[in-house]
């Protein structure tokens, strides 16, 4: 029997292990999820709940609910993987051996990379909607702004569902010009690259839309600092933009667990093959989702479409067969 570690109880751990088992018989494998967190949050409809379209008890399930049945649940954090030993530890003091680890840990928010966000997030007219509790008081924060500055501040790629941030300020456009305000709100989007979008045709396209909607883009700004006194968000090429309500999305990394470890770029992203999913440093570990370094944009929809790749290659892997499948960069 082999076994399986899962590292995450995300989208992407939990559908790889679905595949794995309704794919793998109990006697060819057995499969053990951990992760630190007994709730399962369903992170894109965080915008959603920003603009009072879902409420957030709809994106909560407990963790047990969502778990496939046969899998293994470990309510527990990873501390340290020791690849060399083929095994885990975790903060509650567990050491579990595997055959295979596959890493789903996501991405991690750094609050810290711009300077004075984490010390204002949350008032002052500072919020984001990238955690459920901040797309809650993005929410009221919305409801109550009654004109003015409105900037959407991107982080430098890369970083969860990159979409997202166009997707606010489309919708905040909409919500302002239905509350009647639009005429006394500048809607502002920033980005890191030359345009609101790096890729034809969607780039032409949405470039027309911002600017038939009168949605400013300012381009080439890379976020550094938040000044709350002054209500200013500046970028490192010197840039200033004027805020009255900033929603900011954070600096995305991996998990510091993967600090100084073979198995991670210096973001702590995990080092992996962008077509077999496979460790560039050990050929039983395993990267799905937002926590892999692979070109492609870190969303639960590209999480699907690698565990259907990962589990195909795995179980014929296990099998003694070759597993044949790729992932070709497929979004949605």
């Amino acid at each position: 029997m082999s076994r399986i570690v899962i590292a995450g109880g995300g989208s992407g751990g939990i559908m790889v292990a679905a595949r794995l088992r309704n794919t793998l018989s109990m006697d060819e494998a057995k499969i053990t999820i951990i992760d630190p967190s007994d709730k399962h949050i369903y992170q894109p409809a965080f915008t959603l709940v920003a603009f009072g379209l879902d409420e957030p008890e709809n994106l909560v399930r407990p963790m047990a609910s969502v778990i496939p049945p046969g899998v293994t649940f470990i309510n527990d954090e990873l501390a340290a993987i020791n690849p060399d030993s083929s095994s885990i530890e975790t903060k509650g003091g567990r050491k579990l051996e595997y055959d295979y680890l596959i890493l789903a840990t996501g991405a991690k928010l750094n609050w810290d990379e711009i300077e004075g966000l984490k010390d204002n997030l949350g008032k002052d007219g500072v919020h984001t909607f990238y955690t459920l509790e901040g797309s809650v008081a993005t929410k009221k924060a919305i409801e109550e702004f009654e004109g003015g500055e409105f900037v959407v501040v991107q982080p430098p790629m890369p970083f969860k569902c990159p979409g997202a941030p166009m997707k606010m300020a489309l919708m905040a456009e909409d919500y302002f010009t239905r509350k009647g305000i639009r005429n006394k709100t500048n809607v502002t989007l920033t980005t890191a690259l030359p345009s609101v979008f790096s890729r034809e045709p969607y780039a032409t396209k949405l470039t027309e839309i911002f600017k038939n909607r009168n949605i400013h883009v300012e381009t080439g700004f890379n976020p550094g600092k938040l000044d709350a006194e002054n209500k200013t968000v500046s970028s490192w090429e010197g840039k200033s933009l004027k805020y009255d309500m900033a929603v900011v999305i954070p600096h995305n990394e991996g998990e510091s667990v993967y600090e100084d470890t073979p198995v991670a770029d210096p973001s702590n992203f995990i080092k992996a093959d962008k077509h077999k999913l496979i460790s560039d440093a050990f050929d039983n570990i395993y990267a799905i989702g937002d926590c892999a370094n692979y070109p492609t944009s870190k969303t639960g929809a590209g999480a699907r479409k690698q565990a259907e790749v990962l589990a195909h290659n795995l179980a014929a892997r296990i099998r003694g067969q070759e597993g044949k499948a790729s992932y070709t960069g497929h979004v949605i």
